[in-house]
């Protein structure tokens, strides 16, 4: 398999029907889920909708070692501690320079902390919310960027938004 250019952690129904719909436009995708049933059952699909290039990871380090540097990690998981959690398991993976896109529908002062603290670990954050829920996840979703500005024209640099 050849490194992806786009990833995607957190597979709960947004975020495996945004893989699935990135898939399904010809652009391969890494997955990953703490629960790996997700990931398995995101990958059959992907097969059973036409073959689509969808590449599951049961690993947090495999995930982050399948995505071509500069590396863009784009999360999909519930508000909260557990946002905490998964960028905590990221970033231990990730290298100075790379980016976290939280695409979760997280508080404003949770996402200027999480820039803080990954900015003073050599990491870009940039928080996305997503509106259109299932649909639009898979059809085309509404997306509303915060946080630096350093981190949403990076994204826009390597064509990611």
């Amino acid at each position: 398999m050849a490194l992806t250019r786009i990833d995607l952690a957190g597979l709960a129904v947004m975020g495996q029907n945004l893989a699935l719909n990135i898939a399904e436009k010809g652009f391969p995708i890494s997955i990953y889920n703490r629960t790996t049933s997700k990931v398995d059952e995101t990958v059959q699909r992907a097969k059973l909708e036409g073959n689509l290039p969808l590449y599951g990871f049961h690993d947090p380090a495999s995930f982050v070692n399948s995505i071509q540097k500069p590396r863009v990690v784009i999360m999909f998981v519930k508000a909260g501690a557990p946002v905490d959690q998964t960028i905590a398991m990221l970033a231990a993976h990730l290298e100075q320079g790379d980016c976290i896109v939280d695409r979760g529908n997280e508080w404003y002062e949770n996402t200027e902390r999480r820039e803080k603290a990954m900015e003073e670990r050599g990491l870009l954050y940039l928080g996305m919310g997503v509106s259109g829920g299932e649909e639009g996840a898979c059809h085309g979703p509404s997306m509303m960027p915060g946080g630096s500005l350093e981190a949403y024209q990076y994204i826009e640099e390597h064509g990611l938004l």
